[in-house]
């Protein structure tokens, strides 16, 4: 084995030197460092300053590479890709369709053709708006919220900051005699996702969200899904109350409901979450909740009325959540997996610039978003997050897909037609319906599902697979061949051997046979360098 006796006095960063790439192993561990490449006999090449040679790690021992240097896409014309079926969105446009093949222009791997039955969808213009946020691929810009206490007027604020801690007063008075405990946050950042822990804080995102806005995420639970979605939130305090006289009205309102706890999680959100909109997820019931206060800083709760279908959600999985809201016309969408949902109607507008509310009137939302386990000890994963402004499309092409028929909707949130493609080239699509045929340029498509007919069920990523994730969308996937640090040679299931670019790539993720949740199952100490049995012998 190599450098296994100098590894063990290793520190984790090289001399205060900024580290590259971060790359972290299944039981948790991580290590500093940059990424080199794949080695002939299929091991990942890791090099630090403060070692000679780089080391040579097994790749089923690690989870993911986060590659700090990748220059991400701003070009909106970037954004384009190709969805396959065996879940890889292959970043670029379409050069040309037929019902044998189809050949792709991608920034990342270059013109490649895949057969016609491995796509199941291509997206000219998957956004549909301006894109706001993809992530989470860093913590930047993330806040783990901490719980405030309802303030009765006689009683002072306070902060609670974990499960139990409810008294601000609950503090070490002699600090040489114990030191005060150390507590786990409630979410954690690793590689391109949050975890949460254990704990009802709340991981809020401030003015990230627009007057109308898709979000969309991929939310994985081990229990059964019991999770606070908060959007146009505020996260404002109590106003002060206009009519408390006993202290020219600079008191703030006496809350007429008291903070209330359930599993540890506070009932009256408007003092987590100030003016906003809660959409409460179970496994078979979606709820929405308009919280805040009015004008004279009095704590509201009001329950939204909404229609639903017959969605639900397994014990334990993931499901891709989009929500698409309009505050102005008071119009909110759920999809899960592409999937209408839910819908509520009637939620109360934004007040125009310029309008006044009277003394009864709700206070205008906000613009952040939060996600809250409702039940503290919840493992969640939160992942594969993109805000756009929303363009109106108030259907999915995946919720419209037929056995039968290919489906099309247009970028201008309108129009959708269900027929046949025929082919695309010269960036048109040539579609025919049951009436017409019809050229479309590309330009004006947001996405094409095609039918599902004859399509066989996608295989199970091989044992060893290992997958290249892109700014904003798009991940390739494939068998490593020897591979440099800037391009990953891949064997591909549709495409055969495959050259993939890393500039734009953000992580390299690794099969990993352990539940996704494993960092809530780590109760051991975090080491700084990997264990022997991680060092490839050479």
């Amino acid at each position: 084995m190599r450098y296994l006796i100098s590894l063990l006095a290793l520190p984790l960063l090289s001399y205060g030197e900024a580290p590259k790439d971060i790359l972290r192993f299944t039981n948790g561990d991580q290590l500093h460092g940059t990424y080199e490449g794949i080695s002939e006999n299929g091991s990942i090449l890791w090099s630090r300053q403060d070692i000679k040679e780089p080391l040579v790690l097994k790749p089923d021992s690690v989870r993911h590479i986060i590659l700090q240097g990748a220059s991400q896409q701003t070009d909106a014309n970037a954004y384009s890709y190709v969805t396959l079926k065996n879940g890889d969105q292959i970043p670029g446009r379409v050069l040309n369709l037929s019902e044998k093949s189809v050949t792709i222009q991608s920034t990342a791997v270059g013109e490649i053709t895949v057969p016609f039955e491995a796509v199941s969808a291509i997206c000219p213009n998957p956004f549909g708006g301006k894109l706001l946020y993809a992530g989470p691929f860093s913590p930047d810009g993330w806040e783990i919220a901490p719980l405030r206490q309802a303030e009765d007027g006689n009683n002072p604020k306070v902060e609670v900051k974990g499960v139990r801690e409810a008294d601000a007063d609950a503090k070490v008075e002699d600090k040489g005699k114990a030191k005060e405990k150390k507590e786990t946050p409630a979410w954690q950042h690793n590689g391109c996702a949050w975890y949460h822990l254990v704990g009802p804080q709340p991981l809020i995102r401030k003015n990230c969200l627009s007057d109308s806005t898709s979000i969309r995420f991929r939310i994985a639970w081990r229990e059964r899904l019991t999770a606070n979605i908060v959007l146009h939130a505020d996260f404002m305090e109590a106003p002060k109350d206009k009519n408390n006289e006993a202290d020219g009205g600079n008191k703030p309102a006496k809350g007429k409901q008291p903070m209330a706890f359930f599993n540890g999680v506070p009932q009256n959100q408007s003092v987590s979450f100030g003016n906003a909109l809660v959409l409460n997820l179970y496994q078979t019931y979606f709820s929405m909740t308009r919280c805040g206060y009015d004008a004279n800083g009095t704590p509201i709760a009001q329950r939204m009325a909404h229609t639903q279908s017959n969605v639900q959600l397994p014990d334990a999985g993931e499901a891709t959540i989009e929500i698409r809201s309009d505050r102005n016309k008071g119009l909110l969408m759920l999809f899960i997996n592409g999937q209408y949902a839910a819908q509520w109607e009637e939620l109360d507008p934004l007040l125009h610039n310029g309008e006044k509310a009277d003394d009864n009137a709700n206070m205008p939302l906000g613009n952040g978003f939060a996600i809250q386990a409702t039940n503290g000890n919840t493992p969640l994963r939160l992942s594969d997050m993109v805000i756009i402004e929303w363009n109106g499309i108030k259907d999915s092409a995946y919720s419209m897909s037929n056995e039968h028929r290919d489906i099309v909707l247009l970028s201008n949130g309108t129009d959708r037609y269900s027929g046949q493609v025929i082919s695309v080239k010269n960036n048109t699509a040539f579609f025919k319906t049951a009436y017409s045929e019809l050229q479309i340029p590309l330009a004006e498509i947001s996405e094409i599902v095609f039918a599902k007919k004859e399509r066989t069920a996608p295989e199970e990523a091989k044992e060893g697979t290992v997958t290249a994730c892109f700014y904003p969308t798009g991940k390739i996937s494939g068998l490593p061949l020897p591979s440099s640090k800037k391009i990953l040679e891949i064997n591909h299931s549709s495409a055969a051997k495959l050259r993939v670019d890393l500039s734009n790539a953000i992580a390299l993720e690794f099969s990993d046979e352990n539940p996704f949740l494993e960092a809530m199952d780590n109760n051991n100490e975090k080491k700084l360098l990997p264990d022997a049995d991680v060092i490839q012998e050479e």
